[in-house]
């Protein structure tokens, strides 16, 4: 698990980038980094480096170059299932899962290659759920770099895909890889409209109040690190967080809030 104690550098400076903008965030991703310092995150973060990066996808030049592992698969994955900016599903479903997740976090991506494809598969292909990714990153510049990246994605909803993407060929979280060449990639591999991708990527009254809206729901959650889930429904809320939870501990969450 990615362990929020680590605290995040401000995003790098833009051009257009407004001061008061980049301050709010400096500030939020501290006050988000301090409430949510738990002390067994870093020992469940250790026992799950099995989920680490870097094995199994393309290197980082391939996806420089477009060139990833799994864009059929990925594809295939949320094909005929609605999709509307941070949301998978149909919006009518009476139970939303909300994923909190680092693109770079190990954890996470233990999560989507291990659980979330029989979740889609169980739960949101068939109503019982729509599934929300809001992206919360915890892991330093890189992570806000990569997080620019798939809301830019989100525009053109195919948020999914490349989170999806992303994690079948994520890279060492030791290494900052989250460059302009490496992002635009993934988008390349998905098909997206590049021009528009890295428009809105580089749009900070896009992805800011997004990332600050994220920072607060964790602290009022106290959450422990990526990935945590907040499910409700007519029945309530259910909080998953400091641990990567299976498949059937989110059916179990989702049952218990219809």
């Amino acid at each position: 698990m990615a362990d929020a104690k680590k605290k995040t550098p401000p995003p790098p400076k833009r051009k257009q980038e407004a001061a008061g903008s980049r301050r709010g965030l400096w500030i939020t991703l501290i006050a988000a980094g301090a409430v949510a310092i738990v002390v067994a995150g870093a020992l469940i973060f250790l026992s799950q480096r099995s989920g680490e990066g870097g094995t199994g996808g393309a290197d980082a030049a391939e996806v420089e170059a477009g060139k990833l592992v799994g864009v059929a698969e990925v594809e295939q994955r949320f094909a005929d299932i609605p999709q509307e900016g941070a949301v998978l599903g149909d919006p009518n479903a009476p139970v939303t899962i909300t994923e909190f997740a680092d693109l770079r976090c190990p954890a996470c991506k233990l999560f989507a290659t291990d659980y979330m494809p029989t979740v889609i598969d169980e739960l949101v292909r068939t109503g019982k759920a729509k599934y929300e990714f809001r992206v919360w990153p915890i892991l330093g510049t890189d992570s806000v770099l990569a997080a620019q990246a798939a809301i830019a994605a989100q525009q053109q909803n195919k948020l999914f895909e490349y989170q999806d993407l992303w994690y079948l060929n994520q890279q060492d979280e030791s290494r900052d890889y989250a460059t302009d060449a490496y992002v635009d990639g993934v988008a390349k591999a998905l098909g997206l409209d590049l021009a528009a991708f890295q428009a809105a990527r580089q749009d900070d009254a896009l992805w800011t109040p997004l990332i600050q809206d994220v920072q607060v729901i964790a602290a009022q959650n106290n959450f422990g690190g990526t990935p945590s889930f907040l499910i409700s429904g007519p029945g309530g809320e259910k909080i998953l967080s400091g641990g990567v939870p299976e498949a059937s501990t989110i059916a179990e969450a989702v049952e218990e809030v219809s």
